[in-house]
Parts: C-alpha cells; structure tokens; sequence
C-alpha cells in the first residue's frame, strides 16, 4: 500500500468520526421525509396501533414548507460578479471573466447543482457543489470549467477541521463511490479490485461493490523571500540586505483516484482550493463544535403527534357506521339477516308484538362523536411547526388574520426573514465556487483560443484571449494575468426583470403617454409578443437621438483626402530615412577611421552627404505643398454661409 492511499484513509478515518453526529441526524432527517409508512411515527406506537387494527396514517405537512424555502431561493438566481484588485487586471477583463464564469454555468446547468445542494441542506442540513476540469470536446486538447452537482451529499467529505462557512478553508476532502466488479474492471482492467474501505485489503469477488475515492489534499511549497527597496521580491539569501522578508507559502491541489490497493489516477487540479465546496443549513457552534440543523429538525415532533391526533380521529370516524342497533329481545326474529346488512334490504321488518306483548322499534344508537379536544389539538400541532419553523400563513399564500396587503407583505417577510439563513449560506458557497473558478481559468485557459461569453442579458459572444483577438474585438484580453475579487448578489433573472420593466413601463404610459416618444424603445426591446423587436428598431428611428445610448455618426470620409494623407505620411517617412542617412554619414567622418581612408571614398562620402541633404530639401517642400493643397481641400468641403448669414455678419 502506498503511503497517499495510508494517508487518505487516516484522513476519511479521521473526517468521518468528526462529522458522524451531522450525517447521522441529516439521514434520519431525510429518513423522516421519506414515503416510509412508519417514516414520521415512533416505531413502537406505530406497532402497537397496526397491531390491534387501528389505524396509523401519516399526513405530512412539512413538504409544503421544504417547497417554500427552497423555491424562495430559486427565484432569486444568484449571480457571480468579478472585480478586478491588483497586477494586470482591467474591467474589460473582468467582465470577460465574468461572462466566461456565465458560460460556464450555462454549459454545466449550474442552476441544478445550485438548487441540489440548498435543497439537501434545507432536508438534511448539508450539501455539496463541486467544481471539475474535462475536455471541450472527444478529440480536441482544450479543456473547460464545469460545475458539477451532488446528489448523494453523505457520499462527500470534506476536511473536518474545516470552520469557514463555505470549506474555503479545507485542506482535503473525499468523494466516495461505488462501483460494481464488471464497472471496475471495465475502468481499470489491471488493477486488483480492492474496495478503498475494506480494512483486510482482500479483493472484491464478481457480483459485489468496490468502493474507489477520490481524494483532494493541499499540498505546500514554503520558501522564504525578500523584499527590496524597489519592492521587488527575491529569494531570500542570509546575506543579502531587505527591507522585510516573510515565508510565503505556494498551494498545489493535487488530486488523485484510489482503491484500497492502487492509486488509479493522478493528477493536478488547477487553483488553490478544494473544488468541494459545502453548503450548510442552519449551523451553531457548542463548546467549539459546529451543529448543523435542517429546516425540519425541531418540527419533527410536532409532525409526529400531528399524525397521532390525526390518526384518532380517523379512528373514530370509522366507527361510526358500526354503531350498534337497539332491539328488542325477538324483535327481528327471522329478519337477523336483513338488519346485518341494511343495504342489500329494500325494507326492514321487525315484529311488534312478542308474546303478546308490544314492543318498541329497533332503534340505531348515536355513533360516537369526536371530542373537540382532539381536533383542537390536531390545529394546534400544525401552528406548532409553522412555529418552530417561523413560517406563517401569508407565507404560504393562505389567508390568515391580516385584512390589508401591507400587512400580509408584512408576515410574509416575517417568514423570509425567519429562513433566510438557508439562501444566505448558498449565496456563501456560491462565493466560493467564483472564487475557485477565478483561480482555475488562469491555467485552464492559458492559451491563445476563442472562447464564448454570456452578457448581462443572456447574449451570448465570442471573444479571442491570451493574443487570439477577432476582426470585430477593440481590445486584446489575457486571461491569464492579474487578480480578481468576488461577489455574488442575488435577484430575480433577466427574464422576470424584463417582465418586471415592461409591467413599470406600462404604469409609467398609462399616466403620461407622452413619454412613449422618449421610451418606448426600451418597452419594446423587453416585450416578448411577435414583432416587438422590430416594434423596437422602428421606434428608435422617430424618438430624439439625445436619448438614445448611441455613440455620434462618424462623418463619411473623402477617399482622396484619405489617399493623399497617406502620401503624405509615406514622404515623411522617406524624409526620416534620407535624416538617419544623413546623420550615419557624418558620424562616419568624425570617426577615426574616416582619416585612414582615401581621398577618393572621403570624397564620395562627402558628395552623398550633399545629394541627400538636396533630396531632403526637395522632400521637405513637396510634403509642404501637399499639406497646403489637403488644408485647402478641406476649406472647399466646409458647407459655406448662406446669404442671410452673410448679411448678417455685414450688419
């Protein structure tokens, strides 16, 4: 076995034990929301009740509140921001970036890793994203950033010793997966399939699990450096004289692929961080231990005796057909049969007389009611976990006791409020996953190449980095150099916010319809009915050009001028080189050399120095009349005053 495998499972040894008490509450949590009959029910009330045939029904109210959170948090998409803070970077190349880390998302459906991973820490109070690096394409040797979702969130685990809200800290992690024998040998045929959990290192037969893992550690090249007075940093020598110095510490990710017997793959993962990045539910901390709560967590007991009082009066209900008849004694005689199963009868009989004596009708007994106790307790029970959780009424759209939508808008941002740390800790993590793309696209774009962008209005661009630049790009872009910060805001999408535009818009013409002249372009462009965009085009053609965001017409050029500026600039360039010439020539004479030569080649010298200083003379006063020539060109092209403007000026 070789040392990483050792290494790696002291780790998962380690990082399990430390996050037992979080995965096992998170799985009985998720056990509970399941469609397990006995799911939301104490195991010996359930028996005790489906033994003696009374009923045990569970009738969940929690689903609607896990749906409430986590769709709040859908729409309010969040969005990766850049901003450039040091060496090289530009805003041109953040927002390149930026449209990048888009694209990127767009590629990888991103949305459902995001949505994955607050709904496992909604439900069980952990999940997971991951970020991964793979092939463009089956025969290309370029490769792009994804993001990648988790679906089974008890399968990842990240360094235990880890305290930062979003992993940033982590210094290793796991993924655990399991494969069959034939799925194994089919990826790794020549490797023994040894399970990486199986402590006696024996092989898994055909039929049976193996179990690889892939593993993340950090690992750190320190060396110790000096900063000069230039502010320069050098490697730092005993010798040497520097204004400070410290030991700066350089993290490689590597990452590898393991059984319990080989190391299966190896490789470098770009950045600085663990791309396993964690998104919690509700943390707390005890005794300097982090807890870990889901949403449902402290409601589960009152979902429990919910499903009892529910199941109570279920239980009475039923009886009520079965309410006994009072008879007299020989009163049905020879009609038994009828009065057991009223419905097959058209008519029930029964004798009035019994030995001569009369007797009274058969009569059906009241059927048992239900105590008002327990349908109260069964309201109560629900307003309980609306309590635990701080969810309300006007947070699920009923109609509780607000009268007014202020005060309805009000409870409802009771409710937000109350379970807002849930989208908040995604906003976190999704921090994170800009940060670990930020510090991956250096080195996974690294060369010249053409890449697509995603604008702010989900326009998508293609755009050539690191000295690829296309016909239509004003700036080159290098990706591979400066720094970046990020932030990740949340909204709505560009789709509602469009929506959003056009309902203000509407309201905004409605009181000044004037203002369609100056804006309708705008309305326009964000309506989605057929011809809007066209609607949109024409409209800018009539609407005052001061409002429009177009940069001014650049005039129409004359090719002559055009044609006769570049002689002009071809003559000044030869007059620069007749110049070099020239000066060339007379270091030659003041050389030494120029005394040892001949007096013919002294001579010859001095007569080449004279023709091209004629020929700059020449030079001179031909770009000089030419010049003349293009100010006069210009004059004739100004537009000349009217004779009201003459007159005008004479007065």
């Amino acid at each position: 076995m070789s040392d990483i495998i050792k290494q790696a499972q002291d780790l998962y040894k380690k990082d399990k034990d430390g996050w037992a008490d979080i995965y096992r509450a998170g799985k009985e949590d998720l056990k509970f929301l399941s469609d397990d009959k006995c799911a939301q029910w104490d195991e010996v009330d359930y028996k005790n009740r489906t033994d003696t045939g009374r009923p045990a029904e569970t009738v969940d109210q929690l689903g609607q509140f896990i749906h409430q959170v986590a769709n709040d948090v859908r729409m309010n998409t969040p969005t990766i921001n850049i901003i450039p803070s040091g060496g090289e970077a530009t805003v041109e190349d953040a927002e390149v970036m930026k449209g990048l880390i888009r694209n990127i998302e767009y590629i990888s459906s991103a949305d459902d890793a995001y949505d994955t991973a607050v709904t496992a820490a909604i439900k069980s109070s952990i999940g997971f994203i991951r970020v991964d690096h793979d092939y463009s394409d089956e025969e290309g040797h370029q490769q792009d950033l994804y993001i990648r979702r988790v679906v089974n969130q008890f399968a990842v685990m990240i360094d235990s010793s880890s305290v930062e809200p979003d992993g940033s800290d982590a210094m290793h992690g796991h993924i655990i997966e399991r494969l069959s024998y034939d799925q194994f040998k089919k990826r790794f045929p020549n490797k023994e399939p040894v399970s990486f959990e199986a402590e006696d290192s024996q092989s898994a037969k055909e039929g049976e699990e193996v179990v690889i893992c892939e593993f993340y550690i950090i690992e750190e090249d320190r060396r110790k450096v000096g900063f000069t007075d230039d502010g320069s940093t050098v490697d730092y020598e005993e010798e040497g004289n520097y204004k400070a110095s410290r030991v700066v510490k350089k993290r490689k990710v590597k990452r590898y692929t393991l059984s319990g017997a080989d190391v299966l793959e190896e490789t470098t993962f770009p950045g600085k961080y663990i791309p396993i990045v964690p998104v919690y539910g509700e943390e707390a901390w005890e005794d300097g231990k982090r807890k870990l709560h889901s949403l449902i967590r402290k409601s589960k007991g009152a979902q429990r005796l919910y499903n009892l009082w529910k199941s109570l009066e279920m239980e009475l209900l039923l009886k009520q057909p079965q309410a006994p008849v009072l008879v007299p004694a020989g009163g049905i005689a020879g009609f038994e049969e009828d009065w057991k199963n009223p419905s097959k009868s058209m008519a029930l009989q029964y004798w009035t007389e019994v030995d001569g004596k009369q007797i009274p009708k058969p009569e059906r007994l009241a059927p048992p009611q239900i105590p008002t106790g327990i349908i109260n307790a069964a309201r109560e029970a629900v307003d309980d976990i609306k309590a635990t959780m701080g969810i309300y009424n006007a947070s699920l759209g009923d109609r509780s006791n607000e009268t007014s939508g202020k005060a309805i808008n009000a409870r409802k941002a009771e409710g937000d409020v109350a379970t807002y740390h849930f989208g908040d800790n995604l906003v976190k993590s999704i921090t994170h996953v800009g940060r670990i793309l930020t510090c991956a696209i250096p080195e996974i774009y690294d060369t010249p190449r053409i890449i697509r962008i995603i604008g702010e209005e989900e326009q998508p661009k293609q755009v050539g980095i690191n000295g690829e630049i296309l016909p239509e790009q004003e700036k080159p872009v290098d990706l591979t150099k400066g720094k970046y910060d990020v932030k990740v805001i949340t909204g709505a999408p560009f789709t509602t916010q469009r929506q959003e535009t056009v309902a203000a818009l509407t309201e905004v013409f409605k009181a000044q319809p004037e203002l369609m002249q100056i804006m309708g372009d705008i309305y326009f462009k964000n309506s989605d009915f057929a011809g809007a965009q066209a609607m949109a085009k024409r409209m800018e053609k009539v609407i005052d050009p001061r409002f429009l965001d177009k940069p001014p017409e650049q005039p129409v050029q004359d090719p002559e001028k055009i044609q006769m500026g570049q002689i002009i600039q071809e003559g000044q360039q030869a007059l620069q080189d007749m110049q070099m010439q020239i000066q060339t020539l007379e270091q030659e004479i003041k050389s030494k050399d120029f005394e040892a030569k001949s007096k013919e080649a002294q001579s010859e010298i001095k007569s080449q120095i004279d023709a091209l200083k004629s020929q700059e003379q020449i030079a001179k006063l031909t770009i000089q009349n030419q010049m003349k020539d293009l100010e006069i060109a210009s004059l004739r092209a100004q537009p000349q005053p009217t004779e009201s403007t003459q007159s005008g000026a004479a007065q």
